[in-house]
């Protein structure tokens, strides 16, 4: 029985540390012999490019960091066999028209396929079509928003809407044999996935999805067995260097092997370790942490009170991560806070923010974020404010 190997890597972009490497096209210094062979014994081999490929020098305006590669960079990842790349996740647009523009040349230059974005919101393609003989393969890939919306003339992601993505998956299921959704979301820094998260995948599984794939949080999850379908809940990382310090959640990623035959798929997850300047094949292949954080997934799913506890505990210490960022920003330019942020450690720091706010604040400011009306108006008010004080062009 002819079976087809899919190969699905995570987030993948040249950094500053190895340009030299990947514009020389040199795969082997890059990702090490055992890792290549693995790539080339597949029929077809995907991964997420989490950034555009231009030269460009500008921007669009942002919070947080813009990221981008040369164009040349782009000969390693040929040489690695690449077929597919999804485009729908948080930096392709980063670098706005002339990045999509200089993205899209690149490719179709190199022969790669992409997906996930698109000239306009007429035209977003949000799907590629793999054939293998008689054999049909659709991948999907949708992403949340961020500074990535496509507009009626400026190009875009496949926006995460769950009743238009459904409907989408549920139709194309009826057009192949097997359906993979490579969805870019979810909470960075973190083992875990929210409810939210899984509500999604279970719901766009009842829809015809048979593998469920969330990159973006830079960090390995869990796997979960749904029905007859299949979820990875966080890939972390194939190749991005994008912080030079390697914590324990940068340190390793996973490349996904799917088999699909007549009478359904077989999943095996590979670990992969980061190097200096790429990433090899681990030798152990110790996916012990893997496999625990998925049985607790398991019983939490089960109902089981001590995993709920212990998810919510784990769950709630790596959102506290983010809490200096997200005081920061409400804070606004303020001098008090300049001088406390020199005179106090970084912890300290952050919890001078937290208690900078009253009680009645922060049932406010959470109010705006969790009702739908008020996340409705805050961003309707914020989006009428920015642009009466916009001084960059945003659509370059």
């Amino acid at each position: 029985m002819k079976k087809t190997k899919l190969i699905i890597a995570g987030d993948l972009l040249p950094m500053p540390c190895n340009y030299d490497l990947f514009a020389a096209g040199d795969a082997q210094a890059l990702f090490g012999e055992k890792l290549c062979t693995l790539f080339a014994s597949a029929d077809f081999r995907v991964c997420n490019f989490e950034g555009c490929f231009t030269d460009s020098d500008c921007p669009i305006e942002k919070i947080g960091p813009s990221i981008k590669a040369p164009v040349t960079t782009i000969k390693a990842i040929k040489n690695l066999g690449i077929d597919y790349a999804s485009l729908g996740n948080t930096h392709s647009m980063d670098y706005g028209r002339q990045g999509f523009l200089d993205t899209c040349q690149t490719l179709d230059e190199n022969q790669i396929g992409y997906f996930g974005w698109g000239g306009d919101s007429a035209s977003v393609k949000s799907y590629a079509v793999l054939e293998d003989g008689d054999r049909k393969i659709i991948l999907y890939n949708t992403t949340e928003r961020f500074e990535n919306a496509p507009r009626e003339d400026y190009p875009g992601v496949n926006l995460y809407d769950e009743y238009r993505v459904c409907r989408e998956i549920q139709a194309l299921k009826k057009q192949c044999d097997y359906l993979i959704v490579l969805y870019h979301g979810g909470i960075e820094g973190t083992h875990c996935n929210s409810e939210k998260m899984r509500r999604r995948f279970h719901r766009m599984a009842d829809n015809g999805a048979d593998v469920v794939i969330s990159q973006h949080t830079h960090a390995v999850g869990e796997e979960e067995r749904y029905k007859n379908a299949y979820f990875l809940y966080g890939q972390g990382n194939f190749c991005f260097h994008f912080r030079p310090d390697v914590t324990p959640l940068l340190a390793e990623g996973l490349v996904l092997e799917l088999d699909f035959s007549d009478d359904g798929f077989r999943v095996k997850p590979h670990r992969i370790l980061r190097t200096e300047k790429g990433c090899v094949y681990d030798e152990q292949q110790d996916l012990s942490d893997f496999y625990a954080r998925s049985k607790t997934h398991d019983a939490l799913l089960s109902g089981d009170k001590q995993a709920k506890a212990a998810f919510e505990a784990q769950f709630g210490k790596d959102c506290a991560n983010w809490a200096t960022v997200f005081f920061s920003l409400f804070r606004g330019v303020n001098s008090e806070d300049a001088e406390k942020r020199k005179a106090l450690t970084p912890q300290e720091f952050g919890e001078y923010l937290k208690n900078a706010y009253t009680r009645q604040q922060l049932l406010g400011m959470q109010m705006f974020m969790r009702n739908e009306e008020f996340n409705e108006v805050g961003n309707q008010i914020l989006s009428d404010l920015l642009e009466k004080t916009d001084t960059k062009e945003n659509t370059q």
